[in-house]
């Protein structure tokens, strides 16, 4: 059975939060357990998996419509209840809470124009089969004419790889490694972004470097910063709505700045101390 305080609520395992379809005046973070996130066209499938720190909810809140979806606690959990008059003044304080309202929105918008876009296509092509069907071309033969002989082409002197620069060497064998652990993350040749963070069930987004499982501290935001590289350069840039900042060298960086970093630099996400490093 549920049970609610002033500002919590304990839902028991295989407990409904709320349905699909209720009225809804409160969203909720989750502090402790997980919630699946169901509707009923998805059957049994959840469509997201929230833990610890994740909000929902606040769909109902913001269009002051029925519940999305279902929320149903897979184990024993504990939410903070926020009631619509106290939402503004939640996003005045939590910056964070608010990016990933608006990038849960955002990626919701691109899911519907791609599934618009296919639906589209398959309509286009369902069209032209049923008009070929109705109107078969005739086929014309076309008379081919016999190709003319090939004519001499002298053999091309194949030109010797260009040798790896030190500098070129050195930007594609880029790693971060965890200064307490060991464990190092290494930045894939040919890729010129790596985004630093850990997963987000909301939006179903995992980082290329996913510091999560290091994160014991539970300080390293979903969408923390970003590793930047430009030609033989890497820069670090902190992403909208990180929380409890990111450090190079001891120095906090300024949000939406591309620092530039070199092997041997300390930087931190959070509490997480890592180590730019050769690999």
């Amino acid at each position: 059975m549920t049970k609610a305080t002033e500002h919590y609520v304990d839902v028991p395992a295989g407990q409904y939060l709320f349905r699909e379809g209720d009225a809804g005046t409160e969203m909720y973070i989750v502090e402790s357990g997980s919630m699946a996130i169901l509707r009923n066209a998805r059957g049994s499938e959840p469509i997201a998996l929230l833990e610890a720190g994740d909000f929902l909810g606040e769909m109902a809140v913001l269009e002051d419509q029925p519940r999305f979806a279902s929320a149903l606690a897979r184990t024993d959990c504990r939410l903070l209840r926020i009631e619509r008059a106290a939402f503004a003044e939640l996003l005045r304080q939590n910056v964070e809470i608010a990016v990933r309202i608006m990038r849960k929105l955002s990626l919701r918008q691109r899911r519907t124009e791609q599934r618009v876009s296919e639906l589209h296509q398959e309509l286009q092509r369902l069209r032209d089969a049923a008009r070929q069907a109705v109107e078969p071309s005739a086929a014309v033969p076309v008379p081919v004419s016999p190709a003319p002989a090939p004519a001499s082409v002298a053999p091309v002197a194949a030109k010797p790889a260009a040798a790896s620069t030190p500098a070129a060497v050195m930007a594609s064998t880029l790693a971060l490694q965890h200064l307490a652990s060991g464990q190092r993350f290494a930045l894939e040749a040919g890729r010129d972004e790596f985004l630093v963070g850990r997963v987000d069930p909301v939006t179903g987004i995992t980082p290329e470097i996913n510091l999560g499982p290091l994160d014991v501290a539970r300080s390293l935001s979903r969408r923390h910063a970003k590793l930047l590289r430009q030609g033989t350069e890497l820069f670090l840039r902190e992403e909208v709505g990180t929380a409890n900042g990111t450090f190079v060298n001891g120095q906090r960086i300024a949000t939406g700045a591309a620092v530039a970093i070199k092997p041997g630099d300390r930087l931190r996400f959070g509490t997480i101390d890592i180590e730019l490093v050769t690999s």
